[in-house]
Order: structure tokens, then sequence, then C-alpha cells
């Protein structure tokens, strides 16, 4: 546990060092403030309205997957082309305990900076209206989804130095166009899981959500248990790509 903490810790501090954590924290701040300026004057019922149309869309089509996307393929990615993942390695460290804590840490960082963004805007609706029982399903919805998006582009992350670029075109090509043309595809979209998960807590917000989820059931108990199935499989996979690194050098090694 001892190693575990010390590897997220220090991913933390790689991950959102720099002046990435300020871009981040004011790119979270955007649907805060699209909320704050669209919704004054607004009736009450028209400002929870405005909160599921504009704000939750911005978190979650903009804000979450641009967050997650550099974070997580910057978790293993960093550390390979830094040429630094094969000290890692070295440590008599199980692959999969180092593996958790990289996804563990992007997770994290992700969770932290689009959970407060969702939190913000919902904060938002507080204020206008005094209804603050959005807050929590909005940090919890991006919670969950921040697992699944992270896992993925960790994972992608991995192996190419481009994940980056495969990430924004997954997210804005596929993520944002091909899945909401096909209703069919909603399934296997990401952020979707969060919303369900949201939707799932908040049933009113169906009314602006539903067409959005598609054929995803609302639900906080499955989305978390999709998440889960998705970032246990991400560790096994790691664990199984950095054994096979190790066991590479090792041959190399002994030639």
């Amino acid at each position: 546990m001892r190693a575990f903490l010390a590897m997220t810790r220090v991913t933390l501090r790689q991950l959102l060092g720099g002046k990435r954590l300020l871009a981040f924290g004011l790119l979270a701040l955007v649907p805060a403030v699209v909320m704050w300026l669209s919704s004054r004057d607004l009736a009450e019922s028209a400002v929870v309205e405005r909160f599921h149309e504009a704000p939750i869309a911005i978190v979650f089509l903009i804000v979450l997957p641009v967050v997650a996307l550099i974070l997580g393929a910057s978790a293993l990615g960093d550390e390979r082309r830094d040429a630094t993942l094969s000290f890692l390695i070295l440590r008599p460290l199980p692959r999969s305990e180092i593996a958790a804590a990289k996804l563990f840490a992007a997770w994290a960082g992700t969770t932290a900076i689009v959970g407060t963004s969702g939190a913000l805007a919902a904060a938002v609706v507080g204020v206008s209206i005094g209804d603050w029982s959005y807050i929590a399903p909005a940090a919890l919805a991006a919670a969950v989804s921040a697992l699944a998006y992270s896992a993925v582009f960790m994972l992608l992350g991995y192996f190419t130095s481009r994940a980056v670029l495969i990430g924004l075109v997954y997210v804005f090509i596929w993520e944002n166009g091909v899945t909401f043309a096909a209703a069919s595809l909603a399934n296997v979209s990401l952020f979707r899981i969060g919303l369900s998960a949201y939707a799932g807590l908040v049933p009113e917000s169906l009314v602006q959500l539903d067409e959005v989820l598609g054929s995803v059931a609302p639900g906080a108990g499955g989305a978390v248990a999709k998440v889960l199935v998705v970032a246990v499989l991400t560790v096994f996979a790691t664990a199984s790509l950095l054994r096979r690194r190790g066991a590479a050098r090792d041959w190399i090694e002994a030639r």
C-alpha cells in the first residue's frame, strides 16, 4: 500500500504540474460561468432546464473528455516517452500495482477537476433557486465517466505517442458525432455512462437527457458496475504489457 500511495502521489504531481493545472482550472470554470450568464432572470423551472441543457453538456462533452484524455494518456505515456518506465518496472513491485496506481492517479486528477466543474455549475442552480440537490449527482456522474475515460486513454497512451490526437478524433468525431447520429451505438459511449448515473440519481433530468442517452438505461448502480469492469480489465491488460516489457528487457540484458 505504501508503494501504491507513493506512485500515486508522484504521478499526480507529474500530471498536474506546471501550467497544466491552471489551464484545467480555467476550463473547469466554463460550465459555471455559462450557467450563471444564461440563467439570470429565469423562472425556477427554467433554471433547472437550462442546467440540463448547456452546463451539463459542456461538462460531459468537452471538459471531461479533454481533461481525461490528457491526464490518462500521460499517466504511462509520459513515462515511456521520457524513458523512465524501465526504471519503474525494475522495482520489485507487482505490475498490477503499478498499473492500478497509474490509473488511480489519472482518475483522481480528472475527477478532482471535472467533478469540481460539474459541482460548481450545479452550485449556480443552488444560488439561483435554493436547490442544492444537483451538486452531488453531478460530481458523482463526472467521477463515473472519468474512470472509464482514464482507463481507455491510459492504455492508448502506453501504445502511441499520438494518443492525444487519436483521443481527440475519438471524442469529437465518434463520441460527439457518430454516436449521436446512430442511436444504437450509444451503449459504447463513455460519457453516456456518467450521464446515465446522473439520470438515475436525478430522474427529472430525463426530460432533457433522454434523447442524449439513447439506448443507455439510466441508473447509478449499472453505471458504476460498467466502469469498474472497464477499470479492472485495463489494469490487467496494462499489467500484462508491463510484464512483457520487463521480460523483453531481461532477455536483451541476458544476451
